[in-house]
């Protein structure tokens, strides 16, 4: 709110800057959400189906921790698929799609997130059984359980997310008189799955602090013994995929703090409808986006994937030139 004087009317003037700022950083912040949003689907789509296949290519990787893998990859493709209904809403510049979309939205936003940090919590345990526990890890996880594991993860995460979100009451639809969006209404449901949320971070984080431990403690015996045996300096312990699984890890942890951050904030109703609305968008964006960071980061970090990767995409020039040829 912004007061001047005038000299010849003798009287005093008064304009709400305060509030053409606001509407200006929101419409800044709902472009970036727009483009940003785009690129992220679009890089998806593209690289988790890639991701999949290769995966069934590569045989260095334990059998057990390719399936959990294959289940953070597919994970995130659906993610991304799912965010068409919401995409439409921000171009549309409100929702268009009806109640019973509304619902699907609202349900998908909230079980696929939560099945990407669950599927990165079971990564996290395959990763600390094999290393603390290396000789008897093939008797503990074998593929029959991790198929287990996962089918189990899916089915109650689905169940779950169907019954909190999917009932009626659940969503809302029309927030006033401008703007009408899908977006859930905060109670019981969002404190749970903050809940959840940190619960999950806090024993992620605690497991691969345990994991550095054991890899430290490994490498130093390791260096005693070759040095006591024969003189010379210990050889490295192989560490680089439980690494690229530990940045796998920190890229989700800083995707979803905007998340647990909105949520204390609304939590609070310290927000305007809409401007809690562009929060969530933003916040879900940065979480779609943790779908592709997490292939570039496999593609990166592991050699076997790179040159997996690699021969697929030769394979399949191959082929188009040969189809294209003939």
């Amino acid at each position: 709110m912004e007061t001047t004087w005038s000299s010849t009317e003798g009287i005093t003037v008064t304009t709400n800057t305060t509030g053409d700022e606001n509407e200006f950083t929101s419409t800044t912040l709902l472009i970036f959400v727009k483009v940003l949003a785009v690129l992220a689907i679009f890089l998806c789509v593209l690289l988790n189906p890639l991701m999949l296949v290769t995966l069934r290519r590569v045989t260095s990787i334990q059998p057990t921790t390719k399936i959990f893998m294959a289940s953070l990859t597919l994970s995130d493709l659906c993610n991304s698929l799912c965010w068409i209904l919401p995409l439409t809403e921000l171009f549309a510049g409100s929702w268009l799609l009806g109640d019973f979309l509304c619902v699907i939205y609202i349900v998908t936003s909230y079980l696929f997130p939560g099945l990407i940090m669950f599927c990165l919590l079971i990564l996290t345990v395959d990763r600390y059984i094999a290393i603390s526990h290396p000789l008897r890890y093939p008797s503990i996880m074998t593929e029959f359980r991790s198929k287990i594991i996962v089918f189990s993860t899916w089915a109650a995460q689905s169940i779950i997310c169907l019954l909190g979100f999917g009932i009626p009451g659940s969503r809302i639809v029309s927030l006033d008189t401008r703007y009408h969006i899908c977006l859930a209404g905060f109670d019981w449901r969002q404190y749970l799955s903050f809940t959840l949320l940190v619960f999950t971070i806090l024993s992620i984080l605690i497991m691969y602090a345990h994991i550095a431990v054991i890899a430290r403690n490994q490498a130093r015996r390791i260096a005693a013994e070759n040095q006591a045996g024969n003189g010379q300096g210990g050889q490295r312990i192989n560490t680089r995929s439980t690494t690229t699984i530990i940045i796998i890890t920190g890229t989700l942890i800083i995707t979803w703090i905007p998340s647990v951050i909105r949520l204390v904030i609304d939590s609070q109703n310290q927000w305007e409808p809409y401007d809690s609305y562009l929060a969530m968008m933003f916040t879900n964006v940065l979480l779609l986006c943790n779908g592709w960071l997490n292939v570039i980061i496999y593609y990166l970090r592991n050699r076997d994937l790179r040159q997996a990767v690699r021969t697929l995409v030769s394979d399949w020039h191959q082929s188009l030139q040969q189809r294209f040829l003939h």
